[in-house]
Parts: C-alpha cells; sequence; structure tokens
C-alpha cells in the first residue's frame, strides 16, 4: 500500500474517534426501563441541542388497586459541559417546560429533575453517579443553571444548587469575583473545608474578602460566614492560636456596612468568645435611655439631689409573669425619705433556692439597649428595675428559686424578698447555670406596669 493511503486511512480514523469521542453515541443509547410514554419524552429530549442524554427511573412509591399506584419519577438530564451559560439554560429551562407538562398529565406521578454535566463519579449510595455539576429543577431553574455553567467554566472543581467548590484560593477569588459583579447569591468554599461564605440574599464582596483575611491568618484554621456572622476556629498545636488576640484583631478591624457578628473558638471548642466586626453593633443592642410609657412626664433631673442612703428605700418585689416561653419581673424601690434623691446603675441580686444557698453560676447580664441613667426619685415615688428570663425545664426537679437576695446600691445592706402571686409564697424557674437580663434603675419601662400603680393595674404586654 502506498504511504500517501495509508496516511489517508490513518487520517480517517482518527477523524472518526474524535468524533465519537465529542459525541458520546453511547449515552443516547442508555437502557429506558419505564413505560413507553417515559421513553418516548426521554428520547425526545436527548434529541434536543445541547442535551447529551435523559435517563428516567420511575419507581412506585405506594400500591392502591382501587385508585391507582403513586409513583416518583426521577428524570436526569445531562447537558453538553461545553454549552455558553445562556444556551445551557436555556436547554434547562425548555427540558423542565417539557416535564412538569408531561407528569401533570400523569395520575399520581411526583417528580424529580436533575440537570447534570461532566464526567460522573461513583457514590457511597448504589446507583447514584455524582456529577461536577449538578443542580435541581425549580422556578428559576435557568438562572440556576446559567451560574452553575459560569462558575463551572470558570474553574469550579463542583457546583451545584447555589453553590461552588473551589481547589484553592485563587480560585474561590475568581468566582467570588464573578459573583460580586453579578450581584447573585451563592455559596463558595474550599476543597478541604477550611474557608466558606455563604450568602441567602446577596454576595457581598466585603464580607468576603473579609472571612478570606481571616482564614489567612497563621492561627487560623478554618472561617465560615453564614446569615449568623463570621465563625473563626483556631489551629490545633498548642498555643498557636490566641482566641483573645483574634477576637482583639475583629474588633479593631475596619467595620462593615451591615453589623457583622463573629466567634471566635479556640481548640477543641472549649473557648468561644463573641464581639462585633469594627465593634459596630446593631440598632437594637445601641444602649439609650430608655422610653417611657406613653402618659408619663419624666421626673426633674435636679443635678443637687444628694445620693439615696439604704434608708430612704423599701424594696418590694412584683408578682413573676409568664409569657410565651419567657418569664418576667420588676424589683420595685420606693423613696420613703422627705426629699428627693438619686441612684444610678443596677441592683445586685443574688438568687436563692430553698435551702438558702446562692443559684450557681447564674449570669445577670444588662439588657442590651437600656442605657443606665441617673434617676432622681421625688419623695414618696417608686423606681424599677426589671428582670425578663426563658423559661428553664424543671422535669427532674432541680432546685428552684424562692428567694432573691438584693443590694439595692454599692454600700447597701442586703435584704431578702421571696415572689409572691396573689399573697402566696411562689417559686421561680430559675436554676443553676441560668441567664438572666436585667435592666438598670430607671423611673418606668415602657411595657411594664408604672412603679407608683404597682398592685393597681394588669400586667401590660411584655416587649
Amino acid at each position: 500500500m502506498k504511504p500517501r493511503r495509508l496516511g489517508a486511512i490513518i487520517a480517517a480514523l482518527i477523524l472518526a474517534v474524535a468524533v465519537v469521542l465529542i459525541w458520546k453515541p453511547w449515552d443516547t443509547l442508555i437502557s429506558c426501563d419505564a413505560p413507553q410514554e417515559y421513553c418516548a419524552l426521554a428520547s425526545e429530549l436527548s434529541q434536543r441541542e445541547g442535551i447529551s442524554s435523559t435517563t428516567i427511573d420511575l419507581e412506585v412509591t405506594a400500591v392502591d388497586a382501587k385508585d391507582g399506584n403513586s409513583s416518583q419519577a426521577s428524570w436526569t438530564v445531562k447537558l453538553d459541559e461545553h454549552l455558553d451559560p445562556e444556551r445551557a439554560g436555556d436547554a434547562a429551562q425548555w427540558a423542565s417546560m417539557r416535564i412538569r407538562s408531561f407528569v401533570g398529565q400523569q395520575s399520581k406521578v411526583h417528580s424529580s429533575v436533575r440537570f447534570v454535566a461532566g464526567e460522573p463519579k461513583d457514590s457511597a449510595v448504589p446507583d447514584l453517579a455524582l456529577y461536577p455539576l449538578d443542580v435541581s429543577d425549580s422556578k428559576d431553574v435557568k438562572e440556576q443553571v446559567v451560574q452553575a455553567f459560569a462558575l463551572r467554566q470558570l474553574g469550579a472543581q463542583s457546583v451545584s444548587q447555589g453553590s461552588a467548590v473551589a481547589a484553592d484560593v485563587q480560585g474561590l477569588k475568581v468566582l467570588g469575583d464573578y459573583a460580586a459583579q453579578h450581584d447573585e447569591p451563592v455559596t463558595l468554599s474550599l476543597e478541604d473545608a477550611s474557608l466558606m461564605y455563604g450568602s441567602a440574599q446577596r454576595f457581598d464582596l466585603a464580607e468576603f474578602e473579609l472571612t478570606m483575611e481571616a482564614a489567612a491568618l497563621d492561627s487560623v484554621q478554618s472561617a465560615v460566614f453564614d446569615s449568623s456572622g463570621l465563625s473563626v476556629h483556631t489551629a490545633d498545636a498548642a498555643g498557636s492560636g490566641d482566641p483573645g488576640e483574634l477576637k482583639e484583631w475583629l474588633t479593631k478591624h475596619s467595620p462593615l456596612k451591615e453589623p457583622i457578628a463573629f466567634t471566635v473558638s479556640g481548640v477543641g471548642y472549649a473557648e468561644i468568645i463573641e464581639g462585633w466586626v469594627g465593634g459596630k453593633l446593631p440598632e437594637s443592642l445601641i444602649a439609650r435611655p430608655a422610653r417611657l410609657p406613653d402618659g408619663v412626664i419624666a421626673w426633674p433631673e435636679d443635678p443637687v439631689a444628694p445620693a439615696c442612703a439604704h434608708d430612704d428605700m423599701e424594696l418590694t418585689l412584683g408578682s413573676p409573669d409568664p409569657a410565651l416561653g419567657s418569664r418576667y419581673m420588676a424589683l420595685y424601690a420606693k423613696n420613703i425619705s422627705t426629699t428627693s434623691c438619686a441612684v444610678n446603675g443596677y441592683p445586685r441580686i443574688q438568687f436563692l433556692n430553698a435551702q438558702g444557698d446562692a443559684q450557681l453560676e447564674v449570669a445577670l447580664t444588662p439588657m442590651p439597649s437600656i442605657q443606665t441613667q441617673r434617676v432622681v426619685i421625688p419623695a414618696g415615688e417608686s423606681i424599677l428595675s426589671a428582670m425578663k428570663w426563658k423559661a428553664m425545664s424543671t422535669t427532674n426537679d432541680p432546685d428552684e428559686t424562692t428567694a432573691l437576695r438584693i443590694t439595692a446600691a454599692p454600700g447597701f445592706e442586703s435584704i431578702q424578698l421571696v415572689p409572691t402571686v396573689e399573697g402566696a409564697a411562689v417559686s421561680l424557674d430559675i436554676l443553676d447555670g441560668g441567664q438572666v437580663e436585667q435592666s438598670p434603675w430607671l423611673q418606668a419601662l415602657d411595657g411594664w406596669p408604672i412603679p407608683s400603680t404597682v398592685g393597681q393595674q394588669p400586667s401590660r404586654e411584655r416587649p
């Protein structure tokens, strides 16, 4: 055989192999075990430009001889991975509409659709192949598929519903730049899960860059940003990651447009520190003077009024008030002297069990939105300090609080008061390890009984 003819034959064979590899005719020869009408639709979908193959798995989920069986139809539509993202989105939307229309004409059939691309790998689940691109059908399937194809073609190792995984930080940055430019919500992460950023509403480049910046610190093992804020975990090596140093770094960081909460955890999660990036608090946590109830006129400030003495104040407890899983109770102090006097700050409170012992590790924390202020109490008037806590379980019969030991102000003697309801002593579900929020001394507080009328009015709706 002449060399020229031999060369032509070899070239033809190479071309034929290339065509077969690109066309992949075996994708269209996958067997179909479903009823004929399902197989016919799968074949029709596979003939569409941009769709490599369509498989259908129909499973009877409930047998009903009278009204007919219920079934689950699971469709897998494989798209050409080299498609332009817009064309891939159009193909997926068309296939979705065809399948929805078809299934809508069937009786008692539920349907699910996957749009996949790329070469699959076996998974731990029998008969389930894992594709590098896998998007479930939805009302916005076109947008989801367009985003998935764009991220995949930008280098994402794998892409699923609104999320993508990158091999390294540089690859993740490329994906983040795309998401920021298109203002699309997406979750981005590294393969080793050491860095993850998730946005449910919109992609915020500043939040993403903060997460990457935190993850790059030597002592950081992982940095995760989600709807609750930024979570940073320090490294394993002893002494290599100080949560306190990370807290200081985050607190001194430039604040973002919106307040961002952070948590820093140490080795073994034995220590967890919380704070706000740049020290920027949400409005709800910024302490301001308490709002007075409607119709209540603020007392004169009287800067020369003396500080109240122990004998000037008579303490009483309001009745505890349960509501929607929370508990409320107020402490009142009446000025029983003949002149005005002033207080500033919080009363000190200890919660005692039936044996008179203090409940252990009860966290008494300030109500975050209320600012302490000097209150000048006219003679005969009363002030309050509000308390709020979540209902605590008493299932295993733990020691409940039966009395409170109260010091109204620094230097005062403490007195012991018993909570009552309609004159009868009651216990409170404030237990060891409980958390109680407390307001400073106030003239009055919106949503609480006005001190001067305690016992003369029903409880109001709590804030």
